[in-house]
């Protein structure tokens, strides 16, 4: 049998499939190394932000606007007050002249009967305010509660709802002397140029108490006789965590009316701005707060000449304190406990500006954690919305040292925190106790933490003590998705959209938010559960109401929609249909 040697086809047949054989364990191995690559690299946390759906219109309820009858009946009064010169120049007046009485407060002030002296300037607060709204005070109940603590009781027809507490606060935080020159106008000048009214207290909160009071008396002369009980509560230390004023009120309310028997609170609060990732006009009621707590970190070292000082004196070790604080800030933390998360979600459901990539890893951050962690870089990136997720650190006080050629022998440190919702605060109190440590190991000194000696230094060096004077858990979150939401949201869209910003092309979303600071409504946790820390009036920049600082002061027109805002609210829940 002959035997035939192959020829150049079969030779080129079989280079060839050697070839498509090498082609296809490239290709099923580049496929393999992209399913690697896929599963084990971020490709696949992107795709599945890709592919989330976006039509989630249960999330969060777009409410339509609920209009007074008094309103379209003649809508003449929320016009005038929105828009009539005559009556925005008595306005100004009401606010400016509040503004120039001085109601500054201190953090260590004493009980109002232990030092009456140091309290007596609500005197001229209540003297004017009874002057100016002489009205209010014939027609409303006026209690003075643990006597400069005031609550005004408007009493409904219908006993069978629930009292409505709108809040505010009449004291203000001190003016620092050393600033007096840096002011445009004096600070309690109640300046008004024709577009800003200036002054301290003049955006925190005085003119929240003067709206609530200014729309109760313009009630009372269009001749609106309430079914639902209006209670206006006016504490006199919030600044100083309202221990005199809200709690007695507090305590007072629950007396008279009983646990939970409050319809909602509105308090001081976030109002109306352009949210940055839609650049649209959102509202923003804070449904709740961070928590709190100062703590005070006091050093006690030998004194003598400082001719012949030691290498690091009671200053310079509790400066190094300081340094080292600075440099350990907190993370952020973000879950679906913080209200925020709902916000940026009714904001991806309810606007169609939101990028779409970005609205999908919106609505997927509440059980991914890949988006999640997109979302929390991008809130990191803005210096507001860094300390929504994250709890703060404030070096605020440093006290020490009596003259320049004696070493100081005790020097304190006051640090104030704004704790994320997610943490308690015994978790701050200990990471701030191990700080100290880690400073007292390097100078031989003894630790005293919260009354237990928790480190033993050289017995000569000195000794850290570290305290709290007071410390406030983050609040219980309020619903914002019930009845009661349901007729603050369709309130604002009615006043804002029918009234104020009559050409807008889009509804304005109604989210809720946290409140990084605190407020009295700590003290009424009691009363309802559904407390709103909100000042429904527009504004572009918070900062530039220089809150607690230099030169603060309000855009007039805010407080002329915020006094809108209080006329129409008071008559839209005026019914059953606005109860759970």
């Amino acid at each position: 049998m002959a035997i035939r040697l192959p020829d150049e086809e079969d030779v080129a047949y079989a280079k060839k499939q050697i070839l498509d054989r090498k082609k296809s364990v490239a290709v099923v191995g580049s496929i393999f190394i992209l399913i690697v690559i896929f599963f084990t690299t971020d490709l696949y946390n992107y795709a599945l932000i890709i592919a989330q759906p976006t039509n989630k219109p249960g999330l969060c309820p777009l409410y339509d606007p609920i209009v007074p009858k008094s309103f379209i009946k003649d809508n003449s009064t929320v016009l005038t007050i929105l828009n009539d010169e005559s009556f925005r120049l008595q306005s100004v007046q009401k606010l400016a002249n509040a503004v120039q009485v001085d109601t500054q407060i201190g953090d260590d002030q004493p009980d109002v009967d232990e030092a009456p002296e140091l309290w007596e300037q609500f005197k001229g607060f209540h003297a004017y305010l009874e002057k100016t709204f002489p009205t209010i005070y014939a027609e409303l109940e006026v209690e003075y509660v643990n006597t400069y603590g005031l609550v005004f009781t408007w009493k409904g027809i219908n006993t069978g709802l629930k009292p409505v507490l709108l809040t505010a606060h009449q004291d203000v935080v001190p003016v620092q002397k050393d600033t007096l020159d840096h002011w445009t106008y004096p600070p309690f000048s109640g300046h008004y140029d024709g577009k800003f009214i200036y002054g301290r207290g003049s955006s925190d909160c005085k003119n929240v108490l003067i709206a609530i009071l200014e729309s109760i008396e313009l009630l009372i002369e269009k001749g609106f006789t309430p079914s639902r009980t209006v209670i206006a509560a006016f504490g006199f230390d919030e600044e100083a965590s309202g221990r005199r004023g809200a709690y007695h009120i507090g305590k007072h309310l629950e007396k008279k009316f009983g646990k939970d028997s409050i319809y909602a609170i509105l308090d001081e609060g976030p109002g109306l701005t352009l949210d940055p990732i839609s650049g649209q006009i959102i509202a923003s009621p804070a449904t709740g707060e961070k928590g709190y707590t100062d703590i005070i970190v006091e050093l006690t070292t030998p004194g003598g000449h400082s001719s012949v000082p030691p290498d690091h004196t009671s200053i310079g070790i509790i400066s190094e304190l300081g340094y080292f604080i600075e440099k350990d800030q907190y993370g952020p933390i973000f879950s679906a406990k913080n209200p925020l998360l709902q916000y940026l979600q009714c904001i991806a459901v309810n606007s169609d500006k939101v990028p779409i990539l970005t609205k999908k890893a919106i609505l997927r951050a509440a059980f991914d954690k890949f988006a999640r962690s997109k979302i929390v870089e991008s809130l990191t990136k803005n210096p507001i919305t860094k300390y929504l997720i994250q709890t703060s650190q404030a070096i605020d006080i440093i006290k020490g040292g009596e003259k320049a050629n004696a070493l100081p022998e005790n020097v304190k440190l006051t640090v104030n925190h704004r704790i994320s919702v997610e943490t308690r605060v015994v978790e701050i109190h200990e990471h701030f106790t191990k700080r100290v440590i880690e400073v007292a190991k390097r100078h031989g000194l003894d630790v005293v933490s919260f009354g237990k000696t928790v480190f033993k230094g050289d017995g000569k060096s000195g000794t850290f003590i570290i305290s709290s004077p007071q410390a406030l858990e983050s609040a219980p979150v309020s619903p914002a998705n019930d009845t009661v939401w349901k007729y603050i949201a369709a309130s604002t869209r009615h006043v804002f959209e029918d009234v104020v910003f009559t050409n807008l092309t889009y509804p304005i979303i109604v989210a809720p938010v946290v409140m990084p600071a605190n407020t009295d409504t700590r003290h009424y946790w009691d009363l309802t559960r559904n407390i709103y820390r909100y000042s429904p009036f527009f504004a572009t920049d918070f900062k530039d109401s220089h809150i607690h600082s230099v030169d603060e002061r309000l855009e007039f027109d805010g407080h002329l929609q915020l006094l809108a805002f209080f006329y129409e609210y008071i008559q839209n829940i005026d019914t059953s249909k606005a109860d759970n």
